[in-house]
């Protein structure tokens, strides 16, 4: 009988904030909870546990000394993807949900460009974390048509959304850790390379924003919903340390994702765009 070993689990801990908190908003937005949702959720965290064996396949380095871990890796993979299988397929050939078949499509897009990225050590580049999270937060769309039964205009909606705020938290979080190495070894703020592009992203958003608000794209109680991340990046500016505590970093950002959640929820709730 083959050995598991320990269940292989990705260790990026921000992807799974990202992960469930598109989620919490396609839910929360549909504001149902059903099987196919039931099955939609251990279908989704199935695969998002094979990301962890994954990229130990596409980086494992050969060597006889690295088959009995390739084997095990593999394995983890199938239980994955077994899991995924299990729950996933009956939302098409039993729910019919074939709205879910365009969405499955992207999923698989993102996966092989994840593998790329990972192959070349690209995963962890500013590019590589901003396409890792739009294949992410297509969660968000995807949860809400399976809540509504139907894939709406609202779920592309939730994506941009999403993709717009944990971008900034990409920026912002980048901005920290480069601002402490760079405080490390004595230099000024202003040299700190991730500094500008935070500046512009956040520049951006506060322009974008309102634009999508007067175009009737978005409501206004939205915009609300953000300021906590523009707030953030703003007492963000101000800071210039040798010493960041990262579980500390990780735990705002988790506080700050559950405040956008429900302030998001809430306004769309209130919309009459949502119809």
């Amino acid at each position: 009988m083959a050995d598991l070993g320990r269940p292989i689990v990705p260790k990026e801990h921000g992807a799974w904030a990202v992960l469930y908190g598109s989620l919490l908003v396609g839910l929360g937005v549909a504001g149902r909870f059903t099987i196919p949702v039931l099955l939609f959720l251990l279908g989704v965290s199935a695969c998002a546990f094979a990301n962890g064996p994954l990229a130990l396949l596409v980086r494992a380095a050969g060597g006889p000394g690295q088959i009995a871990r390739r084997r095990q890796v593999l394995l983890w993979i199938l239980v994955y993807g077994a899991v995924a299988v299990a729950t996933l397929v009956p939302l098409v050939t039993v729910f019919r949900m074939t709205f879910l078949l365009p969405f499955g499509m992207g999923a698989v897009f993102f996966v092989v460009v994840r593998a790329y990225q990972l192959r070349e050590r690209e995963d962890r580049t500013l590019g590589g974390a901003l396409t890792g999270m739009a294949g992410i937060t297509l969660a968000a769309p995807a949860a809400h048509a399976v809540a509504v039964g139907a894939a709406q205009p609202v779920g592309a909606m939730l994506w941009g959304l999403c993709f717009l705020f944990f971008g900034s938290g990409i920026f912002y979080v980048r901005m920290r850790v480069q601002g402490m190495l760079a405080a490390r070894q004595g230099a000024s703020a202003s040299s700190n390379p991730a500094l500008l592009p935070c500046v512009l992203y956040h520049a951006i958003l506060l322009a974008v924003m309102p634009s999508l608000a007067l175009a009737q794209v978005i409501p206004w109680p939205v915009l609300v919903a953000f300021a906590p991340a523009i707030w953030r990046a703003g007492a963000g500016l101000r800071r210039h340390e040798a010493r960041l505590d990262l579980r500390r970093l990780g735990w705002s950002e988790v506080a700050l994702t559950s405040a956008f959640i429900l302030l998001l929820i809430g306004a769309l709730h209130l919309s009459p765009l949502l119809g």
